[in-house]
């Protein structure tokens, strides 16, 4: 798929989606963006064919699809997602709604409504998920569910859409250097009060280091946009290569002690040379 290919990115207004569309246009591509934030999508390239749309409201979906679909889609490119940090008891219900309504409905209303002029075209989708779609952290809890969901649904995906000629990958980024983060983190002085406040101080301190930039991401997602011969999974950081591996190596209990050292950035891999004995 290496000709000028014609991608639909939601959220594709800010974050990894935006250096994603960036790096599509200078490849060549024809993009247009889904987002709900107006004032970002005005900032984009003129080029750049844009509609607000909310990825939680399925008419919206539909019809902003429709719009696209009229000159064809060749790769879908679900960026858009919600991310709050927090214990499993500390967030509010509301914000766990959020979360599965924009990381897990948004990934699969855009999907279903795409799939006729994917089918057509014998396209590609291109989902960008996370590392914390195969492992789990604490107080990442809510967001790690939802991105087992997005991997769950593509790999049925993957397997359900082979004989209709469409492709399906998954992105999986570990840390990346966003303002998405600097949100989340902010957004943990709402709880207060709580028995996890020692937990959240070492989450500000520590959260965004050995972060990649959004363009690295960018750098990934766009290889497996163009490549003949996709892969199921293209790892971006050393976070989303050694992690699933290292869950299924290791026993629970030494998996469990790995992630609190990484929490509170004693060093993992000493942590691991030390449970081997290397």
């Amino acid at each position: 798929m290496t000709d000028s290919l014609r991608v639909l990115v939601t959220g594709g207004a800010s974050g990894i989606g935006r250096a994603t569309v960036r790096r599509l246009r200078a490849c060549g591509h024809d993009v247009a963006v889904l987002d709900c934030d107006d004032d970002a999508l005005s900032d984009l390239p003129n080029d750049v064919e844009t509609h607000v749309c909310d990825v939680t409201d399925e008419d919206a979906v539909r019809d902003a699809v429709s719009l696209v679909a009229e000159d064809g889609i060749d790769v879908l490119l679900p960026c858009a997602a919600y991310y709050e940090l927090g214990a499993v008891e500390d967030v509010p219900g509301e914000l766990v709604e959020t979360q599965f309504g924009v990381n897990v409905f948004g990934v699969l209303t855009v999907a279903r409504a795409a799939l006729p002029a994917l089918r057509e075209s014998g396209g590609r989708i291109v989902t960008v998920a996370s590392v914390l779609g195969r492992v789990t952290l604490p107080y990442h809890g809510v967001y790690c569910a939802t991105k087992h969901a997005v991997e769950s649904l593509s790999d049925a995906l993957r397997v359900e859409l082979a004989p209709h000629g469409v492709d399906v990958v998954i992105v999986e980024p570990g840390p990346v250097r966003t303002g998405f983060n600097d949100r989340a983190k902010a957004r943990l002085d709402r709880y207060g009060e709580t028995p996890y406040a020692d937990a959240y101080d070492r989450v500000r301190r520590n959260f965004d280091a050995g972060g990649v930039t959004p363009e690295r991401v960018a750098d990934t997602v766009v290889t497996a946009v163009e490549t003949d011969d996709p892969k199921a999974r293209y790892p971006v950081t050393w976070q989303a290569r050694v992690l699933p591996v290292l869950r299924l190596l290791l026993p629970t209990w030494a998996f469990d002690r790995l992630v609190r050292a990484e929490l509170e950035r004693r060093g993992a891999f000493g942590t691991v040379r030390e449970l081997l004995g290397w």
